[in-house]
């Protein structure tokens, strides 16, 4: 089998982000346990079809083979990233997930919503550290995308969203041995056009200083009519070996341009039930064309690792992000009737972000008799700042049939001024012990996060405060043998309060900090060629609740009662065959209200979330075509209710993606073609939340890559 079970080894990868080897060699013995911290840089392979990596990063415990992983995790590759075609995030990860679910895109105008277990995703760390990247259009610095499901408070501390469903990390590019200049020319319908230039070298007598460049470029109409989008990307990334000491930066700038925002509808009293107004198709703006927005956001990060000894390693990095936004949108459009009239709202937003980062920790390995312990120490610190201007226009009504649009001029919508800052502080500190019993065959995890937040509202919309709490994890592997393992957890979350937006009346208020809980076992088979894996989890959380009463139009958001999301997931991928690749799997999911005060909520379950998922993604290498690979794409899902007193409902929706990739050679060099057709059929469907609108269209993808 080709999967390390070195516990030392892997919890002491946890500078990932600096290697970019995927063919590291394989380590078939259990029993060895001896560590090597100058290994601790290096990636873990992927399984056959490159597709996925057989481990990832846990945060406070490093790199860590899936099978000697504890949790429920999946780690995306570079491949898997091109081969998808430069897809936003909340699609890479939701693509072949059953646990991922998100609403369609067609009508978000790019909205990352992303839902892990039933809860929403929060912030999306680079390299470990939280808070300086909005992961939305970068996909192309990204060698891995580390998925790790459920809460991760002890593992990765608090972040300023919300991560209690799971927490995504992305690994950066480092420039390989072997030199590296690839093009890629890529085109979406009917006429958006993009290039990526992807450049990679190591100078020096012994390669010690490698540069990875990569530049984006996209522009034009997208398959949402009216709608323009417009992608600038320009990254570096730097790392330089000086003996047992790894060095690296990254820097990069995006920004991202899109006209034809849609912010979706709601339903106007009388419609809230089944059947609902059918929906357009997919290509229809639900909106006006006016809509767009600007995205500015520039991050920068440091790190240094130093493996000291064979025994112990240290790490620290610091990171800094701002990021802009500014637009026109027809958020709070209301749908009136059957007939598909929406009524337009027009709100104009600016707001404006900072973000400073920075942790540090060590691992460090000893035997007490038989027992041979990890221990992992960290640190974490987060000042994130935002300030705000939203502006709704008062007395502007326009109306518009949603099956055969006339969008009517833009109005004047007069800016406010950015509010006064809202500046939140976490700290945490952590301590965690990995105790190896009988050469490896039994693992045992306990892990403490001491955590602290703050907040100053200088707005003057809510209340400061100042909160702290200590979370536990334990955490436990029984390998059955080399190919097969159990493993149990109990994880603790905490997450910020969330700031509540501007959908409501009591907007600007802060909630306190959230405590969850979660049980999982699970079992985890691994062939060497594939994985497959099944989970049973029970989550809880303080439930948001929507009121019935209106305040200026508006409800007030407020928390009552619990969301309990009990579930199983089973999860398979890689070559399942020869020439054949499978990644995907099914889930089950029941997300029930509990202790509500309102009895139209208790009991019920949770808004926009499915019971059964299934996703399947396929591929096949033909026989009759050297190079020639077909792929295929299934997604399906039950209903999910649209209010939270179930009154009404979103029908389940099945959708189907076609594909294919040809690997040849021209002019002496490799070149790969790829093409796929999503949502064949073109299903029309609603989304849940209405805030996100309708499904995406079919879409048609084609892009060409040369490596020089």
């Amino acid at each position: 089998m080709r999967i390390s079970h070195l516990v030392g080894l892997s919890l002491l990868s946890a500078g990932s982000s600096w290697a970019q080897s995927s063919d590291a060699p394989p380590v078939t013995s259990l029993s060895t346990i001896e560590v090597k911290a100058s290994e601790y840089i290096d990636l873990p392979p992927a399984y056959e079809g490159n597709h996925v990596a057989t481990g990832g990063n846990l945060g406070l415990l490093g790199n860590r083979d899936v099978m000697n992983t504890p949790f429920s995790t999946i780690n995306y590759t570079s491949d898997y990233i091109e081969d998808l075609q430069g897809q936003e995030l909340r699609i890479l990860i939701s693509k072949n997930d059953p646990s991922v679910q998100t609403p369609g895109a067609g009508g978000t105008g790019g909205k990352d919503t992303m839902y892990i277990r039933g809860f929403r995703a929060g912030d999306v760390s680079l390299n470990g550290l939280q808070g300086l990247t909005s992961g939305r259009r970068v996909m192309a610095i990204a060698e891995r995308l580390e998925i790790l499901k459920g809460p991760s408070a002890v593992l990765n501390g608090m972040n300023a969203s919300n991560d209690v469903g799971g927490s995504i990390n992305l690994v950066s590019k480092r420039a390989t041995d072997d030199p590296i200049t690839n093009v890629t020319m890529s085109y979406i319908q009917p006429s958006q056009f993009g290039t990526h230039l992807d450049l990679g070298r190591r100078f020096g007598e012994s390669n010690e200083l490698g540069l990875r460049l990569n530049g984006v470029f996209k522009d034009g109409e997208g398959v949402v009519d009216h709608r323009t989008n417009r992608d600038k990307l320009i990254s570096l990334g730097a790392d330089y070996r000086l003996g047992s000491v790894k060095l690296s930066a990254d820097l990069y700038h995006l920004e991202e341009y899109l006209s034809g925002l849609n912010r979706g509808v709601r339903l106007a009293k009388g419609l809230d039930k089944n059947p609902l107004p059918t929906p357009p198709k997919g290509n229809v703006l639900l909106g006006v064309p006016w809509a767009a927005g600007l995205t500015r956001e520039t991050t920068a990060l440091v790190r240094a690792d130093w493996a000291a000894s064979d025994k112990l390693a240290v790490y620290g990095s610091a990171g800094y992000s701002k990021s802009e936004m500014s637009n026109y949108n027809t958020k709070g459009s209301t749908l009136l009737n059957e007939q598909g009239d929406l009524k337009l709202a027009a709100t104009r937003r600016n707001n404006t972000g900072y973000n400073l980062a920075a942790n540090s920790g060590l691992f460090y390995n000893f035997d007490t008799g038989s027992v041979h312990h990890t221990i992992s120490a960290g640190v974490d610190w987060n000042r994130k700042s935002s300030r705000s201007d939203n502006t709704s226009i008062k007395g502007w009504s326009e109306t518009i049939n949603i099956y055969d649009p006339d969008y009517p001029a833009r109005p004047y919508v007069p800016m406010n001024g950015l509010s006064a800052p809202n500046v939140s502080y976490l700290y945490s500190a952590a301590l965690a012990d990995t105790l190896s019993f009988a050469d490896g065959k039994y693992q045992l995890t306990l892990g403490l996060r001491q955590q602290w937040v703050s907040t100053k509202d200088k707005s003057g919309k809510s209340d400061n405060y100042s909160k702290n709490a200590l979370t536990p994890t334990i955490a436990g592997v029984w390998q059955l043998r080399d190919d097969w393992m159990l493993y149990a957890n109990y994880a603790e979350g905490l997450t910020q309060g969330m700031i509540v937006g501007d959908d409501y009346a009591n907007e600007g208020q802060i909630f306190a900090p959230q405590k969850t809980r979660q049980y999982e076992i699970g079992m985890k088979y691994d062939s060497g060629d594939y994985a497959l894996t099944a989970a049973l989890f029970d989550i809880t959380q303080p439930n948001s609740y929507e009121s019935n009463e209106r305040f200026n139009g508006k409800p007030n958001l407020s928390y009552d009662g619990r969301q309990r999301n009990r579930g199983v997931e089973v999860q398979v991928f890689g070559q399942i065959a020869e020439n054949w690749r499978l990644t995907g799997g099914i889930a089950y999911l029941d997300p029930k209200i509990r202790k509500a005060s309102n009895p139209d909520t208790e009991g019920r379950s949770a808004v926009g979330l499915s019971r059964w998922v299934a996703k399947a993604g396929i591929e096949w290498d033909t026989p009759f075509v050297q190079g020639l690979t077909l792929n295929a794409n299934l997604h399906t899902q039950s209903k999910q209710y649209a209010d939270a007193s179930n009154s009404y409902y979103m029908p389940g929706v099945t959708t189907y993606d076609l594909g294919m990739r040809y690997k040849t050679r021209f002019a002496g060099k490799e070149v790969t073609l790829r093409a796929s057709l999503e949502n064949v059929g073109n299903k029309a469907y609603w989304v849940v939340p209405l805030s996100n609108g309708q499904g995406s269209p079919r879409t048609f993808l084609a892009s060409a890559t040369m490596k020089f």
